[in-house]
């Protein structure tokens, strides 16, 4: 590996990045708090050779995510792991890294050579709009749009809080963070909620448009729910039928396997694309 040294990223850093710099996020050092840090290793002439950079969702707090970026020149050398304790060493607090992506990215590949465990999975997500049709429809099923907003907030956080409750709890103050924006980003004519009796959320698909193709989340907003598989499925079917009469072809499904009443009716969808990973990486 030849000899590297560490020191905080800078503005400067940033400023003068190389091209593969690019291939991650990356921000100056302690750009929010002290869960937020971020470093370059330098080799003995002071060239950088590596950046990396950690950090605690606003929203969980349980884990640290880690992303590192190697000179492409440069790796396979060891200088991905002297990264990795270097920032382990920046921790304000004793807890696990984790980070995410493609079953066979790099990224990937290089935390299971570190000892990562599996801790969520997600299954392809492509899914054609047309497919709507395999799914029923709801009686309880209205769109987002009927409801006032107030409600649909408190049914999406409701959701986030508890598919989240058993592999990566919420921390205090999430709901603000997962609703942030929720007004200019979510589709509220083709999200979809199921009401009971009462006027109360049971489930919710919700279909954002700050990506593309469109992302829909579903679930219920409580996990014990009797017909929750039916519901998700008419929330389901409700936004994915609105999608296709605008001429959207595809969206993709943003959930886990773990998702009770999702991944029963995400199977029948039948996706397409790689499986996802979330992993933990023991420090």
């Amino acid at each position: 590996m030849g000899n590297v040294r560490f020191r905080p990223l800078s503005a400067r850093d940033l400023d003068e990045a190389p091209a593969w710099f690019g291939e991650i996020e990356l921000r100056e050092d302690g750009w929010r708090d002290a869960d937020t840090r971020s470093s370059v290793a330098v080799d003995d002439s002071g060239a950088v050779v590596a950046a990396g950079v950690i950090w605690t969702s606003r929203a969980h707090g349980d884990r640290y995510w880690i992303d590192m970026v190697v000179d492409p020149r440069l790796r396979r050398r060891g200088i991905g792991r002297a990264m990795l304790g270097h920032l382990a060493g920046q921790r304000a607090r004793g807890i696990p890294f984790m980070t995410r992506g493609y079953v066979d990215s790099e990224r990937v590949t290089f935390a299971f050579a570190c000892g990562a465990r599996t801790i969520q999975i997600v299954p392809p997500a492509r899914v054609r709009t047309t497919r709507a049709e395999v799914l029923r429809p709801h009686g309880a099923v209205v769109a987002a749009s009927r409801v006032p907003f107030a409600q649909v907030l408190g049914a999406h956080a409701d959701m986030y809080e508890w598919i989240h409750r058993g592999w990566s709890p919420v921390g205090p103050g999430f709901a603000a963070v997962v609703n942030e924006g929720l007004l200019d980003d979510l589709d509220l004519d083709a999200s979809a909620l199921a009401l009971d009796d009462e006027g109360r959320v049971r489930a919710i698909a919700a279909v954002y448009l700050d990506a593309e193709p469109p992302v829909v989340c579903a679930e219920t907003t409580r996990p014990d729910e009797p017909e929750g598989e039916r519901m998700v499925e008419g929330c389901l079917r409700h936004s994915l039928a609105v999608l296709a009469d605008r001429g959207v072809t595809n969206v993709d499904l943003d959930g886990h396997v773990s998702d009770p009443h999702l991944i029963p009716n995400w199977a029948r969808l039948a996706p397409a694309g790689e499986w996802f990973l979330l992993v933990e990486i023991p420090v």
